[in-house]
């Protein structure tokens, strides 16, 4: 059956509306909050069963147009054709209209939808958002109730007999008759209640005393709860005041973290390297401005002065010894702060090595290699080290106080045991009630005159209600029999057994009953007259042995604590074995760095990452010291050649200055060419400083070129093209640096603190010191407050107590309801005739059951599906509730999960994907349409995807109705009819 189209011209809020459905399409039928929804839903359900008079009053329409519509449907076997129902037409019944012309009424329509009720539509074929909060409380027996009518749809036989059972159940007993034999029965018991009802307005005050310790009882477990919540509720405010400040401290550090770019290019070392590029240059740049203006004028005074000119050997080897004696003196300079730099580093290294005091030395640092993932494995080490000493401690608290409870059972074991009477000593006890009671039924039958009179007519109607019995059993059994040609032999067979075995069985039991009591009424000669035993020593040998049952059934209650106490024990040892596992593993990790590292041996674990970053400095330190002595060494090279080379230059000329230094040969060398330049012509001597001031600005150029290529690749790697502007990056790039590492520092510390999930809530929250102190005070005085108001309900618990303790030593009550029972056991022998009809129904019962674990295996397999596509496949099986365990799950990892257990998303997606499939069961019998409410609103969007795309494929066989008011499940319709219901436009 498919909804084509509703046509409103009254109903609630509705009024001359008409709304098309797709037959094919999934139809999503969105509006916000009072927007006629749930209206639109009950004139579908009204359309198609009906509603009584009472619940139409709830959908007049105020606007005074008339009640009623038309639901124009698809059957695939007739075709199309039009419901219309009215309030004021026919008292609200159905008039069907066919294409062929033909009217049919309400009759034909309830058997078009397979006697299909309101109630079975709501509970089978549709479900809102407020049906999904009771999974979690489902039983087999919920389940079962759903499920029934499909194991039973078709069979009236099973219900026939069940009728005719419940007949005769009633003809021996009705809860307001007079005429069956139980019923007679306690009418004879009502004198005993007459006795009791003054007794019992005495014993009123002690049922309300009783009634008190209950609910005072109550409140005291109420009372504890709210005492364990707001114990809770305290522990997370002082925990949010003690970590206040560093939650604050992060707030500021995120915030001004995030003033600055996520990403922000310069060069490693820019600020150091651009300042070594920027003293070699300026230097340069000074000297090459004076030789410059010295060039000039030379050049003026070249035409007026003539000088003689040394030999072009001698004058090129002093000019460029000259020369290279400037770069001598700047490379002297230059090694003069290498070595301070030098030592500076080293005095740092040996001052971080100090304050480690680890044993590490500088030689030690060579072989020291800190990997990319060292970090991280010892943090993580230190993570587990916490983790598990928590874990030992939460296990030895459990064993302590599972050792105290088997401790406390044993006990108390013991003490019961003691009171538990011997077997001989119950069995004569038990003797002793017998005999009084064959004695005082013996004492009925004095008048046997009388007694044989009555019974002979109640002989007569005994044996003719037995052939009857039987009868009517045979009967009742020859109509299973001919529905065998139209139902299944193993269905039907053992209904046949058990009605005949009810037969039989009632006539057996009729004709024991007769000879019984003829034999009870013969008068007994010659057996011996059996003791008397007085009513007191029944009293009392009756309450002995309710006192040992009593006695039995704790013992047994406390046996079954212990094997619950061992199987803690149990797990408790596996917990362990666990425990050790996981801390020998954390040991093995420890030792395997403390061999890749020895001196993590005298450091203890917490501290490791203090001392990765520690020694991460001090590395630094020695990488960049052995880069000095690196350039050092090329340094000394480059002054050990032009030493040489001068040595050489005054050997060869025999000059006196070998044994000199340096300096004094550099200056004797400039005095010597000065002289020679006297000598000759000042113009060649002009000439010659022309020419080696040409050749000091060409090597000066050179090494300012190799200087500003390196600040051009500098300002390349931060992306600018000024000094000023690479300045202002370094500064913000070492702003952004300091920020992120105060804020994983930050973070790390809070880590102590909150767990991730409290700290994600947390995070961005604004906390106030005040509040949080005006919180806990709340909440220590309301602790204070349930503390004392429990105090006072222990103390009133315990006078009523003594009450009640004082109440039940009077008897009087007692006495007299030992008797009403007394009177009581002899309604057993109808109660027998009864148990057993009543056993024949309880067969019918499980045969109704093997119907319905028929259709839930079915049922279920189609849930897991369902469920594994909303979940993706995250859990492969679906298991029913069974006896009192409730709904479970299973995981692709093979772990099974309660539905408490699971969260409330995945909860309504497991209890939606059970809804889909027992409608999908059911409408291979009742081809109807599934109606949705607002199921979805703690899905997310993912599964929210993923439930649309299983309700497009269901509506290929199903028409599908989903009422919505979130814009998030409209989004993910892709293709579907959607229509809103505020103008009613459909959108395609």
């Amino acid at each position: 059956m498919i909804i084509i189209r509703a046509a409103i011209d009254g109903f609630g809020k509705w009024y001359d509306k008409t709304i098309e459905f797709s037959p094919d399409r999934l139809n999503c039928l969105y509006g916000e909050n009072e927007s006629g929804k749930s209206t639109l839903y009950q004139f579908i359900l009204f359309m198609l069963f009906g509603l009584p008079p009472r619940k139409r009053e709830m959908f007049r329409p105020k606007t005074g147009a008339k009640m009623g519509g038309r639901l124009q449907l698809y059957d695939a076997e007739l075709g199309e054709y039009t419901i219309e129902r009215y309030d004021a037409v026919k008292n609200g019944a159905a008039v069907c209209y066919m294409n062929d012309g033909q009217v049919q009424d309400e009759a034909w329509l309830k058997d078009r939808l397979n006697a299909m009720t309101y109630e079975t539509y709501q509970s089978i074929f549709s479900f809102s958002a407020e049906d999904l909060a009771g999974l979690s409380a489902m039983k087999e027996a919920d389940l079962g109730d759903i499920l029934l009518s499909i194991g039973l749809t078709g069979s009236k036989n099973i219900q026939s007999i069940e009728k005719r059972l419940d007949a005769q159940i009633a003809d021996l007993f009705k809860p307001y008759g007079k005429k069956p034999a139980i019923n007679q029965q306690l009418a004879s018991l009502y004198k005993w209640h007459v006795s009791l009802k003054d007794a019992e307005q005495k014993e009123a005050t002690y049922r309300g005393t009783k009634d008190s310790v209950k609910a005072l009882e109550t409140e005291i477990a109420q009372q504890k709860a709210v005492l364990q919540q707001e114990k809770q509720l305290l522990a997370a405010c002082e925990k949010k005041l003690q970590a206040l400040s560093l939650i604050q401290q992060y707030q500021h550090y995120a915030n001004q973290l995030h003033t600055f770019p996520d990403a922000i290019a310069f060069p490693e070392d820019g600020i150091k390297r651009f300042n070594a590029v920027k003293e070699q240059l300026l230097p340069l740049k000074s000297e090459l401005t004076v030789l410059q203006e010295n060039l000039q004028t030379y050049r003026q005074k070249q035409e007026q002065l003539t000088q003689s000119l040394v030999s072009n050997t001698l004058y090129k080897q002093a000019s460029k010894l000259l020369e290279e004696s400037e770069s001598y003196i700047e490379t002297e300079k230059e090694l003069k702060q290498l070595n301070e730099a030098y030592q500076q580093k080293k005095m740092r290294q040996e001052t971080l090595l100090d304050q480690l005091n680890i044993g590490l030395g500088l030689d030690d640092l060579n072989s020291i290699v800190l990997a990319f993932h060292t970090e991280e494995t010892w943090n993580k080490l230190v993570s587990e080290t916490n983790q598990i000493q928590l874990e030992w401690e939460q296990y030895e608290q459990e064993e302590r106080v599972t050792k105290r409870q088997h401790e406390e059972l044993v006990t108390q074991q013991e003490q019961v045991r003691v009171q538990v009477l011997t077997d001989s000593y119950v069995q004569e006890l038990t003797d002793t009630v017998h005999m009084y009671q064959h004695q005082t039924y013996a004492k009925k039958l004095t008048d046997r005159s009388d007694n044989a009179g009555k019974w002979q007519l109640l002989k007569r109607q005994k044996e003719k209600t037995a052939r009857r019995i039987l009868i009517w059993s045979f009967i009742a059994a020859m109509l299973p029999v001919a529905g065998l040609a139209f139902l299944d032999m193993k269905i039907m067979l053992p209904v046949v057994l058990i009605i005949i075995a009810i037969g039989i069985g009632s006539k057996t039991f009729l004709t024991r009953s007769i000879k019984e009591m003829e034999y009870l009424l013969k008068p007994q000669q010659g057996q011996a007259t059996p003791p008397t035993v007085t009513q007191e020593a029944y009293t009392k040998a009756k309450l002995l042995l309710e006192t040992n049952d009593q006695q039995m059934a704790e013992l047994a209650t406390i046996r079954d604590q212990l094997k619950a106490n061992e199987a803690s024990f149990l797990t408790l040892a596996e917990r362990k074995n666990m425990l050790e596992v996981k801390q020998q593993r954390i040991n093995q990790q420890m030792e395997q760095q403390c061999k890749i590292y020895p001196f993590l041996m005298d450091v203890e674990l917490p501290y490791w990452t203090s001392l990765y970053h520690s020694l991460r400095s001090v590395l630094q330190l020695y990488t960049e010291g052995k880069q000095l002595c690196q350039k050092r060494k090329q340094l000394y090279s480059q002054m050990e050649t032009f030493q040489q080379e001068l040595h050489m230059f005054f050997q060869a000329e025999t000059w006196e200055l070998t044994s000199k230094t340096v300096p004094e040969q550099i200056e004797k060398l400039k005095q010597l060419i000065h002289r020679q330049q006297k000598t000759n012509e000042q113009i060649a001597q002009y000439e010659s400083w022309i020419t080696a001031n040409l050749s000091q600005q060409e090597t000066i150029n050179q090494r300012m070129r190799v200087y500003q290529k390196e600040l051009g690749i500098l300002y390349e790697s931060a992306d600018v093209n000024t000094e000023e502007a690479f300045f202002q990056k370094a500064s913000e790039s070492e702003r952004r640096n300091q920020l992120q590492t105060k804020l994983t520092e930050t973070n790390e510390q809070l880590s102590f603190f909150f767990s991730k999930e409290e700290w994600e809530k947390l995070r961005d929250a604004s906390l106030n010191e005040q509040v949080l102190e005006e919180e806990r005070e709340q909440h220590v005085t309301a602790i204070e407050a349930v503390e004392a108001t429990l105090d006072a309900k222990r103390q009133e618990l315990a006078d009523l107590n003594a009450e009640l303790a004082r109440m039940e030593d009077s008897g009087l009550y007692s006495q007299l309801l030992h008797r009403f029972h007394m009177e009581q056991e002899q309604l057993e022998e109808l109660a027998q005739q009864w148990s057993v009809l009543k056993t024949a129904k309880a067969l019918l019962m499980e045969t109704k059951q093997d119907y319905r674990d028929k259709y839930l295996a079915k049922v279920m397999a189609k849930t897991a599906v369902y469920f594994a596509a909303l979940t993706n496949n995250r859990y492969s099986q679906v298991f029913a509730p069974k006896d009192e365990r409730p709904m479970e799950v299973l995981a692709v990892d093979h772990t099974r999960y309660t539905v408490s257990e699971l969260s409330r998303g995945t909860t309504d997606q497991l209890y939606v994907s059970l809804r889909i499939a027992i409608s999908e069961v059911m409408s291979e019998k009742h081809s109807l349409p599934f109606i949705i409410d607002d199921a979805f609103v703690h899905f997310d969007l993912l599964r929210s995807e993923n439930m649309m795309k299983i309700l497009a494929e269901i509506t290929k066989n199903q028409q599908i109705l989903l009422f919505t008011c979130k814009n998030e499940i409209i989004n993910t319709v892709y293709n579907e009819n959607i229509v809103h219901l505020e103008n009613t436009v459909r959108i395609s």
